[in-house]
């Protein structure tokens, strides 16, 4: 089984692109999963709430209003400066977050990291990719806490919302299992989709489901086993931050005790020492999940490549790391065989290999379309990336072998 086969081959791959160990590289890659990372494994996490406690103390309820009530105009003017201001870095993140989805896919594809360029030639993609994620958070949010607010507004009361503060619970758990999913095959299948054939989000996931459709047993396998790996990869990142974060932080600690003891112009310098202190320890969070990111990211390349040759974004990685030159293994010239046989139009998988994936394909098919005029994350200027990236192989890597370290520039 390919999801099966992948997990060691996904070693190979990421011990090829990371070794030998080059700083440059590693500092910027680094940088990049930080962005990837920091909003989670599949995108951005629901909010979330106890709604338990405001059900705690009934009586307490007239003695909060009138605290509330006797707090002054600014306080809640100041509290909604600081809200404002937290939501816009969130967003701010998030779509940065979104640009360094393909930004990290592009490097481990080209093996090389070129963050400019990257970014110039995906900012269209990243946007389209941090619409879709907002509107999926959105509604799933919406679906949780809708019942929940609709009570609310019936009653007036916190009491009938702590009533269904357990079906709730059970919504959200479902709910939260369907985003999760999404989120991942959207971040680890769909967006090297976008990046590879030029699409728009909502047609790359219909290139995808069709991949997904035929070979189901193989994704669902694969959620399983990395899962598993995340779970236990987090365990041990776990203590490597906790450990690594106590050390980094013993001499911000001792240059904030030197500063402290200077008195009040020490006290200015407390604030560069910890913004350093804060940069510091993001850098070494980001350089501990990188190797594990670009694991899991080419565990998912080396996937969909296999159960969709059309769709394989790292056909050279593959031939490296196989002793077959990444050619299909029997069981899956056999997968392809059955295939053949099946009543499937030029053009899809089990078609002819010299027809591409639009050819015979009727104007009016809307799952075989290049880009979907009804795909709304599809903004148009959909040709982002520039000459340079025709996918000639002889001129998209620029003569990397031949060049020294020093000409990895940002």
């Amino acid at each position: 089984m390919d999801a099966v086969d992948d997990l060691s081959d996904a070693i190979d791959a990421t011990r090829n692109f990371l070794t030998p160990v080059r700083a440059g590289t590693w500092l910027k890659l680094s940088i990049v999963v930080l962005f990837v990372v920091g909003i989670g494994t599949g995108g951005p996490t629901l909010p979330g709430g106890d709604l338990g406690t405001f059900a705690e103390d009934p009586g307490a309820q007239p003695e909060v209003d009138m605290a509330l009530e006797e707090l002054p105009a600014d306080f809640f003017l100041f509290l909604g400066i600081i809200a404002g201001a937290l939501v816009l870095l969130w967003l701010l993140f998030a779509i940065v977050g979104a640009i360094m989805e393909f930004v990290f896919v592009e490097s481990l594809q080209r093996t090389e990291v070129r963050v400019r360029r990257y970014t110039r030639n995906n900012l269209g993609r990243g946007l389209r990719l941090f619409g879709f994620r907002l509107v999926v958070s959105v509604l799933a949010a919406s679906i949780v806490f809708g019942p929940a607010a609709s009570v609310y507004l019936t009653t007036g009361t916190i009491e009938a919302v702590a009533e269904v503060a357990l079906l709730t619970g059970l919504l959200a758990f479902v709910v939260y299992g369907l985003y999760a999913i999404v989120m991942r095959f959207t971040s680890e299948f769909v967006a090297p989709i976008m990046l590879l054939e030029n699409r728009g989000v909502l047609s790359s996931w219909r290139r995808f489901w069709g991949t997904f459709t035929a070979n189901w047993t193989e994704y669902v396998v694969y959620l399983l086993l990395a899962w598993i790996l995340i779970v236990v990869a987090q365990i041990g990142v776990g203590f490597v931050l906790v450990f690594g974060g106590l050390l980094l932080a013993v001499p911000f600690v001792i240059l904030g005790l030197l500063a402290f003891a200077l008195g009040e112009v020490g006290l200015f310098l407390l604030v560069p020492i910890g913004l350093l202190a804060v940069v510091t320890y993001a850098l070494f969070y980001g350089i501990v999940w990188m190797p594990i990111r670009s694991y899991f990211q080419y565990y998912a390349l080396l996937l969909l490549g296999d159960t969709n040759a059309d769709l394989d974004l790292i056909p050279e990685q593959r031939g490296e790391i196989r002793s077959d030159g990444g050619e299909p293994t029997p069981e899956r010239e056999t997968e392809r065989e059955r295939a053949d046989d099946r009543d499937v139009p030029d053009g899809r998988w089990g078609a002819d290999e010299s027809e591409t994936w639009d050819s015979n394909v009727d104007d009016d098919d809307l799952w075989h379309s290049d880009v979907d005029d009804d795909d709304p994350w599809d903004w148009g200027d959909t040709d982002d990336r520039d000459d340079t990236d025709d996918r000639d192989e002889t001129t998209d890597r620029d003569d990397t072998d031949d060049r020294d370290d020093t000409d990895r520039g940002w």
